[in-house]
């Protein structure tokens, strides 16, 4: 059979894989003229002892005030600290997210993926257990943790929030945490999935089969073989050796034991056991994770809970990275976030986030 071209999902959900007008503070340490926060490079200890760098963003008037503060988590393939994927896919969602949420008082980490940006230099030649997907979720729980040693952050009102596959690894590392001294407290869940990835990456394919022209044979023949690969790699950490050409962009040998731990996580049932507040940003106009299948089950996790606190804002006109859509060939990446759902989150950061503990930073 001929293979049709799939795939160029690698800035999509699944793993196919400071600015003009700042004035010099240090080598570390900028103030951004136009936001007037405050940008300090920091390092810490990922999975497995991997140095992983990122940016703190702090609000620049809240000086001797603790206040809250999120860990930014990006989302498939190798992006960076900005949700971009350098040279080609520039989002700058996570750069644009941070510089709101230091606006409204609230601190962020965001931080390159142990397999891009500044930590491209450190990969190893082997690849399958430095991507495994626990060592993703540690690396966010190790960004938390460093977040909550900041001087100026209140350790007990800190949290994730996750874009796309962010969100899921948000999700399991709150769940893993959630019985130590400083558990997460809140999320964010920016174009998160509600179901298991299998099922959010059926629908991605058909979507592109049909717009890719292909006939009832090639539909049926690839989504088949990507339900008997997940299917196998759900049971083991091995990619099958016989993934064809079109999925070969999805399902690399490397990528063995991240898939197979991803593949064993029920976001919306991990939701449900979430004790805090949650913010759901779910675009409209999304065509890789769906508002009418993922973000509602999300919603009806959420809404189970013995106590819940949860809002769900559906962004009209918005697409998988928050930005404006004009047209259904739009895919919505470049620009600036929409201001629906900008102020959803200010809504949400005012009412769950908003006590600073207003006195002189920890020593």
């Amino acid at each position: 059979m001929n293979a049709i071209h799939v795939l160029m999902l690698g800035t999509s959900l699944l793993c196919g894989w400071g600015g003009s007008g700042a004035q010099a503070r240090s080598p570390e340490e900028r103030v951004s003229t136009e936001t007037r926060t405050l940008e300090r490079v920091v390092a810490f200890t990922g999975a497995s002892g991997v140095e992983l760098a990122g940016t703190l963003t702090l609000p620049g008037a809240r000086r001797g005030a603790r206040s809250a503060g999120l860990v930014l988590i990006a989302g498939s393939g190798p992006t960076d600290r900005d949700g971009n994927q350098p040279p080609a896919f520039k989002t700058d969602l996570l750069k644009q997210i941070a510089a709101r949420l230091a606006d409204r008082g609230v601190v962020t980490l965001r931080f390159d993926k142990r397999v891009t940006g500044a930590n491209r230099s450190r990969l190893p030649a082997a690849l399958g257990d430095f991507c495994r997907w626990e060592n993703f979720v540690d690396d966010a729980i190790a960004a938390l943790r460093c977040l909550q040693k900041q001087p100026e952050v209140d350790g007990d009102r800190t949290g994730f929030f996750g874009h796309s596959e962010g969100g899921m690894l948000a999700l399991v590392a709150a769940e893993k945490i959630k019985a130590d001294r400083h558990p997460v407290y809140a999320l964010v869940l920016a174009s998160t999935p509600g179901r298991p990835i299998d099922e959010v990456l059926h629908d991605q394919l058909a979507r592109l089969l049909k717009q890719q022209g292909a006939p009832a044979e090639q539909t049926t023949f690839f989504l088949d073989k990507n339900t008997q690969i997940c299917a196998a790699l759900r049971s083991a950490p091995t990619v099958p050796a016989d993934v064809p050409p079109g999925l070969a962009a999805l399902f690399p040998a490397y990528l063995g034991q991240f898939l197979h731990g991803e593949l064993l996580v029920s976001p919306a049932d991990i939701a449900h056991r979430f004790a805090g507040p949650v913010l759901i940003l779910q675009a409209e106009k999304d065509v890789q994770v769906l508002a009418d299948k993922d973000a509602s089950k999300l919603d009806a996790a959420l809404r189970s809970r013995v106590r819940d606190s949860h809002t769900l804002a559906i962004l009209p006109g918005a697409s998988h990275n928050l930005k404006a859509v004009s047209s259904e060939a739009d895919p919505g990446v470049e620009g600036p976030v929409k201001d629906e759902a900008l102020r959803a989150l200010d809504d949400w950061v005012k009412s769950q986030l908003r006590h600073s503990i207003t006195e002189s930073p920890r020593k």
